[in-house]
């Protein structure tokens, strides 16, 4: 693991040292009260050979770690807080910062909270998207959010695909608007175990 800190202040830790690093970028984003090391360590094993992994950290401190919005409430966010999360995750792929914003792909991948950043992020910039990996997550539910939400695309080949894996057998209001969306806006695949993530990011590498 290879760790930098951006010249926007942000911590962010690599898969790859700078001279390894490819165009085909997957960006790892950490649950609630954890840690970038964690999640960084847990998932970049799951990353294929042809891109480079770059997990980046939340904005909130929390007891163990930090987090992305200061409550998991997935009807009630904090609309500023989404936006700076999303602009937090902007920042990490920025030409000025690396010089270069000519990915071939970028791919998202997050956990718990760290999945509702990543389809934020699709939601926001969906034509900068490849393709979405969340694990035990949900997605938040806010009219100005839905608003950015592309339900004209005339063909499929304009949705993103995304794997959804749940691994906890939880179903409440969230899952069911999770699910609801997921269904209406991407291309969705859903599994049980994180064995499906590896093929998936393969399969969706430009």
């Amino acid at each position: 693991m290879y760790p930098e800190t951006l010249t926007t202040g942000h911590r962010v830790i690599w898969s790859l040292p700078e001279h390894l690093r490819t165009d085909n970028l997957v960006l790892v984003f950490h649950d609630a009260g954890s840690t970038v090391e964690t999640v960084a360590e847990h998932y970049f094993a799951y990353l294929p050979e042809a891109t480079t992994g770059l997990a980046i950290q939340a904005g909130f401190d929390a007891t163990f770690g930090h987090s992305w919005f200061t409550t998991n409430d997935y009807q009630h966010p904090n609309f500023p807080e989404v936006i700076s999360t999303a602009h937090r995750v902007f920042d990490a792929i920025d030409e000025d910062e690396y010089g270069t914003s000519n990915y071939a792909s970028i791919q998202l991948l997050g956990i718990g909270q760290g999945a509702a950043v990543a389809t934020t992020v699709l939601r926001v910039r969906p034509e900068a998207i490849n393709s979405v990996v969340g694990l035990n997550g949900y997605v938040i539910e806010n009219a100005m959010l839905a608003a950015l939400d592309n339900g004209s695309s005339e063909t499929t080949t304009d949705i993103a695909p995304v794997l959804w894996i749940t691994t906890e057998n939880v179903e409440d209001e969230s899952t069911i608007y999770t699910h609801d969306w997921l269904t209406a806006h991407t291309r969705l695949t859903e599994a049980e175990t994180t064995s499906a993530i590896t093929p998936f990011l393969t399969q969706n590498v430009s």
